[in-house]
């Protein structure tokens, strides 16, 4: 019974009772009506409680039924009523009943992210007239005109091209469909002339996605342009667009679309401070939508509910690309939120207007890509130990675990892989072939994890020398998997997934067992290798833009001499054998670039530093969580250094021992 009598109730003074009706309840009966004003025939029984006038009996769908059962358990499990509200014209994602009323209003389809939904409600306070933070810093130009500052019809039709070639089928954050319609308006003047701000952005966003994605010469054939000038341009355009579509409080699917591809592209061009930060106002901006919670249990449209997935899904695995490249772990990752994985169909086969969900294919999808990336998360979330704890992602390197434990982990892993993907890829399908080395990239670095010194005690000279034997054909079957990433002609469209994710904690260990190898059979495979490694990837003989490289070049110097001390003294051994003991071309290359590096570096500065950030043979190892930087002062060009001329006497007392892992496994 109401506290207060309605209208109606009080004038005939009368008891104003109404029936109990849960919210899965409520949306099928508006659904019923919808149903109904259509002219729809419905069969079945009245829904408890309903009595509305008029109002035919609805039939419950199965997907319905469904539904209702998912909210009334989420409810009773979490004690909370989750749901999509609308505030200010825009949707947001409420965890407690508190702060929201059923009012039966529904969104209005025109304005509403995520219209034609039932879960929906008023919020009981609006926060109209508060204003956005930053709002005098992150500003668009007030003399920038974005439509005009769109490339010609046929350049963006080149740059649309080359995106759903290379980029959208390794991220699927958009369906196909929905980007033809983005294209359609993007490539006429008339279209440009509507585009909001967010789809500016979008816009932008493909374009310099695309450019990213491009050679030097095909940026001169196809656009008439420098590569450096294009990502400058469409970088900055991206970023005026973004400025307008209030990027930190975002709570449209096109301005958070828009922003992670941005930072898609910006993967290897921002720096991680940056980085990091975006990264974490965009999953934010994805939590107050509402993403991490499943579209089924707040009462979506299969539609909507599985665009909410790929969204959510493809921010968790750049969640996770970034916090190893920052070397900073994120929370939301392991955090208790139960968005299920996207469903394995092609765009194809889901439309806006559909009531229930469409059927999973067997096989391998054009979102298969994706799908095992998001399935090796969601596995490594349900890991538990024997109290139920999570082992969350760093239980490779978890010292209480046994080897026979991480190996059962990652047997479970490698076995689901196997059957849910691996099993179904086709050689001559370039996303199947993808597909497949990946996943094997994924193995073996996760048993190169479980054999690293970190995960035992950091010193490598207490490991046996079986250990350390295994460690070292992982690393090099980890070389060897990037090697076929770079050279393999089917998934160079591709390769630009690869860069910046070198794997460097299996190339320096591959250094280390050099040097103390030199006088073995394996020697000459690890100098192959190698060699393989740095024709493969020309982006590592670049020594300006990270200092990881230019530190494996010093160390491979030392392991050189090592090797060629050994070659130089065979002859004695063996004086009727024929014996190569030149040095590597790819090695004499990178060490002429490396003496141009250094060589204006300030003598004084030279005993301070700290090759390779490892420390002398009577040094202890390294504790710090990251190395204090040798180059203080260092921009990324190197430009005005002053260092003195590389000694390699001083560089051969390094200890090997006291590397410091962690430096290697993050970005600079």
């Amino acid at each position: 019974m109401k506290s207060q009598a309605c209208q109606a109730c009080a004038k005939r003074k009368d008891e104003c009772i109404y029936a109990e009706v849960s919210q899965s309840e409520r949306i099928a009966q508006l659904e019923a009506l919808v149903r109904r004003l259509e002219g729809e025939s419905e069969q079945g029984n009245f829904i408890s409680g309903g009595k509305e006038a008029g109002v035919r009996p609805a039939v419950l769908t199965p997907h319905v039924r469904h539904l209702k059962d998912r909210v009334e358990e989420d409810t009773q499990q979490h004690g909370t009523t989750a749901m999509i509200v609308k505030e200010d014209g825009e949707s947001n994602y409420l965890e407690s009943s508190t702060w929201h009323s059923w009012n039966g209003k529904l969104f209005d389809s025109t304005t509403a992210a995520h219209s034609n939904d039932g879960n929906l409600c008023m919020p009981v306070v609006s926060s109209t007239g508060t204003l956005s933070a930053l709002q005098s810093i992150i500003c668009r130009s007030p003399f920038m005109d974005l439509t005009k500052k769109h490339p010609l019809p046929q350049d963006a039709i080149a740059l649309w091209d080359i995106f759903c070639q290379r980029v959208q089928p390794l991220t699927k954050l958009s369906f196909n469909w929905e980007l033809d319609q983005f294209r359609a308006k993007s490539v006429t003047p008339e279209g440009v002339s509507g585009l909001s701000s967010p789809e500016h952005a979008f816009v932008f966003a493909v374009y310099l996605n695309s450019v990213v994605n491009l050679l030097e010469d095909e940026c001169t054939i196809l656009l008439g342009r420098s590569k450096s000038a294009l990502l400058t341009e469409f970088q900055f355009l991206c970023e005026q667009a973004l400025a307008g579509s209030n990027i930190l409080g975002a709570a449209d699917l096109t301005t958070i679309k828009a922003l992670a591809m941005y930072l898609t592209a910006g993967f290897e061009r921002l720096n991680t401070r940056s980085l990091w930060s975006l990264m974490g106002a965009l999953s934010r901006n994805a939590e107050r939508c509402g993403f991490h919670r499943d579209g089924a249990l707040l009462g979506l449209s299969p539609y909507e509910t599985e665009r909410r997935r790929r969204i959510w899904w493809q921010l968790q695995h750049m969640e996770m690309a970034v916090s190893v490249k920052s070397g900073s772990f994120s929370f939301t990752l392991s955090a208790q939120w139960d968005a299920k994985l996207p469903l394995n169909i092609e765009d194809e086969d889901i439309t806006p207007n559909m009531r229930e969900p469409p059927k999973e294919r067997e096989g391998l999808t054009s979102m298969s890509y994706c799908l095992w990336t998001y399935w090796v998360l969601q596995e490594q979330r349900s890991f538990r130990r024997a109290d139920g704890s999570s082992f969350g992602f760093t239980w490779p390197a978890d010292k209480s675990l046994s080897v026979t434990e991480k190996n059962e982990l990652i047997y479970r892993l490698q076995n689901g892989l196997n059957k849910r993907f691996v099993q179904h890829c086709d050689p001559l399908r370039p996303l199947d072939m993808l597909v497949q080395v990946c996943v094997r990239v994924f193995i073996c670095a996760m048993r190169r994890l479980t054999l690293h010194p970190l995960a035992y005690n950091g010193r490598i000279s207490e490991l046996s020398e079986s250990h350390r034997n295994e460690l070292l054909d992982v690393c090099m079957q980890c070389l060897e998997y990037d090697v076929v990433l770079h050279q393999n002609p089917f998934i160079k469209r591709f390769r630009w997934r690869f860069e910046g994710m070198f794997q460097w904690s299996a190339m320096v260990y591959v250094l280390t067992e050099a040097r103390r190898k030199y006088d073995t059979p394996k020697a000459e495979r690890i100098w192959a290798v190698l060699a393989d490694v740095y024709a493969s990837n020309p982006s590592l003989s670049d020594l300006s833009d990270d200092r990881r490289k230019a530190y494996a070049v010093e160390l491979m110097t030392v392991a050189w001499r090592a090797r060629e001390g050994f070659l130089l003294d065979r002859p004695k051994r063996q004086p009727n054998t024929y014996h190569a003991s030149s040095k590597p071309a790819f090695l004499v290359d990178l060490e002429v670039k490396l003496s141009s590096l250094v060589g204006a570096v300030n003598t004084d500065t030279t005993s301070k530093r700290m090759l390779c950030d490892v420390e002398t043979m009577d040094a202890t190892p390294i504790k710090k969580s990251r190395p204090e930087d040798p180059f203080p002062n260092l921009e990324p060009n190197y430009e005005n250094i002053a260092l003195s001329q590389l000694d390699l006497d001083t560089i051969a007392e390094i200890d090997f021992d006291a590397i410091d892992w962690k430096f290697w496994e993050t970005a600079p």
